[in-house]
């Protein structure tokens, strides 16, 4: 049950940046991830209480405002990412990195991995050169492997954090990680100057991008509870073929085949990682 969460996790998460990413087509991320934020948190209040009787220790909140902040600078990059760069550049290098980052440190913290896996991590390297390597706007391309990787970071971290809290606190470390995140965004975004409420016509993309990634993130803290979260990440890091697909489908985007290759060898590497 927790692989199946992880994978539901994985597809929820991947339909939501996509989303998430036409939206900040139209605004800016910023304004995007503030908006959705708002939103979810009176989801996640709401279904709270179904998950535990009490808040937990605080440390278990802490735990989830520090992810929420982490979470929130790699889900606003990436949104801008998204509308930016070539989705088939940045996904898989966010998903790469931020697989690789929860299994080491599952590894410091007692997990094992088989040799296989690290020759996956290896293998990561070269799918991270020959993503952007083919693209006709190479400029772009780069630029999406930079942001990749900060996504990833974010990505990563808010996973080890989230991770750290016990199945008592139930489900309030995601609500104190949505409240950090709307805290942050409140302030950076006046120093960004970029606008916190976005226009009428953007609301329902903006609704559904943060109900799915709230469902996704109740999905992952469901099963990272019940699993090693090194295999936990590598199930998630999946999410790029959920968003790949509907940019190929709705925004007909294109690829070449030097970044076919470079996604193959992502999927690889992803695949060697989990076995």
């Amino acid at each position: 049950m927790p692989l199946f969460l992880a994978a539901l996790s994985s597809f929820t998460f991947g339909v939501a940046d996509f989303v998430g990413g036409f939206a900040a087509r139209r605004v800016s991320a910023v304004t995007v991830v503030w908006g959705a934020h708002v939103l979810s948190l009176g989801a996640v209040l709401a279904v709270a209480p179904l998950f535990s009787d009490g808040f937990g220790p605080a440390t278990a909140l802490w735990w989830g405002a520090g992810a929420g902040i982490a979470g929130s600078i790699g889900i606003a990059v990436f949104y801008f990412a998204l509308a930016t760069t070539p989705t088939a550049v940045v996904a898989p290098v966010a998903a790469v990195v931020g697989t690789g980052l929860p299994v080491l440190f599952g590894v410091l913290i007692g997990e094992r991995p088989e040799p296989i896996a690290w020759l996956g991590m290896t293998l990561a390297v070269p799918a991270l050169l020959l993503l952007p390597s083919g693209t006709r706007d190479r400029g772009s391309a780069v630029r999406g492997v930079w942001l990749g990787l900060v996504t990833g970071v974010g990505f990563a971290l808010f996973g080890i954090l989230v991770s750290r809290t016990g199945a008592d606190s139930g489900l309030w470390p995601l609500g104190s990680a949505r409240v950090a995140s709307i805290v942050m965004l409140t302030i950076a975004a006046p120093i960004l100057r970029k606008p916190l409420m976005a226009p009428r016509n953007t609301w329902s993309l903006i609704a559904a991008a943060g109900i799915l990634d709230m469902t996704a993130n109740v999905l992952f803290l469901l099963a990272v509870r019940e699993e090693l979260l090194s295999l936990v990440a590598v199930i998630m890091a999946l999410y790029p073929a959920s968003t790949i697909a509907l940019a190929l489908i709705v925004l007909r985007e294109r690829t070449t085949k030097r970044q076919i290759g470079g996604f193959v060898v992502a999927a690889a590497a992803l695949g060697l990682i989990a076995r």
